[in-house]
């Protein structure tokens, strides 16, 4: 049936029957009245008439009522004066009859209608809770909606309302600092000028050609970087993410020196501003890198030499290390004062060994077994330490900025971008070492 279809589908079994007894009960009773009244064919019209005004108020209640799925503990049971049996009944007696009968319907409609309208008002006051508007525990009237009245009041106890949570601006300057130096840590080299030296020539691991750079020469150039904070839009593989944190890295003077040879004075070369950017994580044991490039117009060498620079983009990269707080201890310090004491400790146990002249007494046996663990304990710091070695490096081996805030290890790659079909390989030129000079 249609209807029955409408019902949610978390009806139970016993609701749907129950709902379809509800609905179709007035049509099981004009069967009833049809055989009672020898099948007349005017008292089957006027119940069947009564029966579908009946079947039509309950199906449209069952479409709209959001509560018919809740039962009641009792059955209504329908009492219904049926027509008389007697074959001389008159029209009048049969209106009469009809009219006991609508009536009846009717009342049995309405009491129906008002038992849902209880168990919704009962379902409103069940889920409502109180809201209190005193914050002193007093005594407060709480409204809660109902079907049949407009409000009803009820009385209860509440608990103290909490005090406020007030937030308070505390200065933290251990805290302030941090997120400062941590938001500046990605342009620490921001209007920076350092000074790049390559050093071109081959070297081992090289993909360049057999005879390049096979008789040991090398050209060295020199040019002045700026680091500036620009926005870099010329996209290029060597700088990872394409556009994001790459900026734009200045010629100064958009020139490169070849320094002189034997045969041959200094010359210099045009070159064209290039993009840099900080790679978090892609040296060395998820060290830092600094990748930068520039681009130059025509091919650099000397001549008669077999080393020479192709004309294009000329790639470089090194560490990165930034500094901060020197008051807060490296993890390279923590782990370097772990494994001195740690080495301290198995000292003064050996000494009490070696004054143990029997080699059975148990407190020889005991310190001896506390020495091998302090050795095991030993090794897996000093593995720590090493990687912190590279996380860290010695001071010695960078080459810092004007402030000091942020390192660069003093030599670095140089390679040039080579074209093999659809592939790009990137071949190994020298080395450069860099360092940091005054802005003009």
């Amino acid at each position: 049936n249609p209807l029955l279809r409408r019902l949610p589908k978390n009806f139970s079994e016993d609701d749907r029957i129950i709902a379809m007894v509800s609905t179709f009960a007035p049509a099981i009773i004009v069967g009833l009245l049809v055989a009672i009244t020898d099948g007349s064919p005017y008292h089957a019209a006027s119940s069947a008439a009564f029966a579908f005004s009946t079947t039509r108020s309950r199906s449209n209640h069952l479409q709209t009522s959001p509560l018919i799925r809740m039962r009641t503990s009792t059955t209504t049971k329908l009492h219904m004066a049926l027509p008389s049996k007697t074959k001389g009944t008159t029209v009048a007696e049969i209106e009469a009859e009809s009219e006991l009968l609508r009536k009846e319907i009717e009342e049995l409609r309405k009491e129906a209608l008002q038992r849902l309208d209880d168990l919704n008002a009962k379902l409103a006051s069940s889920s409502s809770k109180p809201s209190s508007s005193s914050s002193t525990g007093s005594t407060t009237i709480v409204k809660t909606p109902d079907a049949t009245s407009s409000t009803t009041t009820e009385k209860e106890e509440l608990l103290p309302a909490p005090a406020p949570i007030v937030f308070t601006e505390t200065k933290d300057k251990s805290s302030s600092t941090k997120k400062k130096s941590m938001k500046s840590m990605a342009n620490l080299l921001d209007e920076t000028r350092w000074k790049v030296s390559l050093s071109i020539g081959r070297e081992p691991g090289t993909w360049m050609p057999a005879e390049w750079g096979k008789s040991g020469q090398r050209l060295n150039l020199s040019f002045t970087a700026e680091f500036t904070p620009s926005q870099l839009f010329d996209r290029d593989d060597f700088l990872r993410g394409g556009y994001a944190n790459s900026k734009i890295l200045h010629v100064v003077n958009n020139e490169i020196k070849l320094g002189p040879s034997i045969t041959e004075g200094e010359r210099r070369y045009k070159a064209k501003d290039g993009g840099w950017q900080v790679s978090r994580g892609d040296g060395p044991m998820g060290t830092d890198l600094l990748r930068f490039y520039v681009e130059v117009d025509e091919r650099i060498a000397h001549g008669g030499g077999d080393v020479y620079v192709p004309r294009g983009r000329v790639y470089s990269s090194c560490g990165y290390f930034p500094f901060g707080d020197d008051a807060v201890s490296s993890v390279k310090e923590r782990f370097a004062k772990d494994l001195k004491e740690i080495v301290d400790e198995m000292a003064d146990l050996q000494e009490k060994k070696d004054e143990i002249k029997n080699p059975f007494n148990l407190d020889g046996i005991k310190i001896s077994r506390e020495i091998y663990r302090l050795n095991r304990e030993a090794e897996k710091v000093n593995g720590k330490l090493n990687f912190a070695m590279v996380k860290e490096p010695d001071k010695g081996l960078l080459r810092f900025s004007k402030d000091g805030d942020v390192g660069l290890t003093k030599e670095g790659g140089v390679c040039c971008q080579v074209s093999k079909g659809v592939v790009m390989e990137y071949h190994i030129l020298g080395r450069f070492s860099i360092s940091s000079v005054d802005r003009d």
